[in-house]
């Protein structure tokens, strides 16, 4: 009898650990920011942080087998990125790294985390370098999977007429257009989508998630929004390029991909020896581009060998959320300064 790689998965999820605490249990909270508001989740507190950082056209969802299992060695943080899951669209319509980054700090300022741990899928890699970039006290060790950095290997030209190469950056890149085209067959876009970037196939990524994901970019203005942090490789490859110059990632980085997706190692490691000091790279295997539905157990258990001994990350305890507004309402004009709501 065949066994789906979601039973698979299922069955590996369960062997690591009867005690895990589900993504859907998890705390969660909302704060009000410069432009955006920006949900996120949260694993049990007393545990040195490790912020998980979303890629496109996924959201926190991303995390929902991984997280888990890491969240038995750290107090995990999953924000959806802004325009995303159940953040709100951003009211400046701005989706560079720079400025999406900018909110990981704003929620990291928030929960009084001065130093964390990272993991960054897709998109999310290139918020989580400028976070890096920019913050680089803030972060221990990080993990890059999935992503090649703009002006550092990212591809905005269609180089290939094969439907398993990356075309897609370049279409999706004009969200004008890609919308058109796309709206009204979100879902079938989003099956296409993860088929086609995946080891498994059509076991790539489960029913339910893929509905809670067509839900998720079928809400007004969230195809766009989801769409503009491929339009965004324009400037962010200006940034990166700039502020890379400057110098390279400090901290220890490991830079991952899947075996049918980013890979091989020597490819991984020739893109990513430009932008970290620091560098180890490692190929998932039996993986495309949806690591954390395709094989999490390996890849958290590769991410807390990598974060292992690292003791100037200090434990955090969040049991204050449950007492705090971090919202200011709808009413009123009242100013807001990002990553603080009032509360400090």
């Amino acid at each position: 009898m065949r066994v789906s790689r979601i039973s698979f998965v299922a069955f590996a999820l369960a062997a690591l650990g009867n005690a895990l605490q589900p993504f859907d249990t998890w705390g969660h909270e909302r704060i009000q920011l410069e432009h955006v508001s920006i949900h996120f989740r949260y694993s049990e507190s007393g545990k040195p942080p490790l912020l998980l950082v979303h890629g496109c056209p996924q959201h926190s969802r991303t995390w929902t087998h991984i997280g888990p299992l890491l969240a038995e060695k750290y107090t995990v943080i999953a924000p959806d990125n802004r325009g995303m899951g159940d953040s709100s669209l951003s009211d400046d319509d701005n989706y560079t790294a720079l400025s999406a980054g900018g909110d990981l700090q704003a929620i990291l300022s928030f929960l009084n985390i001065n130093r964390t741990f990272v993991f960054a899928h897709d998109k999310g890699v290139g918020l989580a370098a400028s976070l890096a970039l920019e913050n680089p006290e803030l972060i221990e060790k990080i993990i890059l999977a999935e992503y090649p950095l703009p002006g550092y290997g990212y591809t905005t030209e269609v180089t290939s007429p094969n439907l398993y190469q990356n075309w897609q950056l370049a279409f999706f890149a004009v969200p004008e257009a890609a919308s058109f085209f796309i709206q009204g067959r979100e879902r079938e876009m989003l099956d296409w989508y993860f088929f086609h970037s995946s080891y498994s196939g059509v076991d790539s990524i489960s029913n339910d998630l893929s509905e809670i994901y067509t839900r998720s970019i079928s809400k007004p203005g969230f195809l766009r929004s989801m769409l503009m942090y491929f339009a965004a490789a324009f400037p962010d490859k200006t940034y990166f390029e700039n502020k890379i110059s400057e110098g390279k990632l400090k901290m220890p980085v490991l830079a991952i991909g899947g075996e049918a997706s980013f890979a091989p190692a020597g490819a991984i490691r020739q893109l990513f020896e430009p932008v970290a000091a620091d560098l180890q790279v490692d190929v998932i295997p039996k993986s495309g581009h949806w690591i954390g539905d395709e094989n999490p157990a390996w890849c958290a258990q590769r991410a807390l060998r990598f974060f292992w001994n690292s003791s100037s990350v200090p434990a955090v305890d969040l049991a204050w959320l449950d007492h705090t507004f971090t919202m200011h309402g709808a009413f009123g004009g009242v100013e807001v300064t990002a990553g603080t709501n009032g509360t400090a």
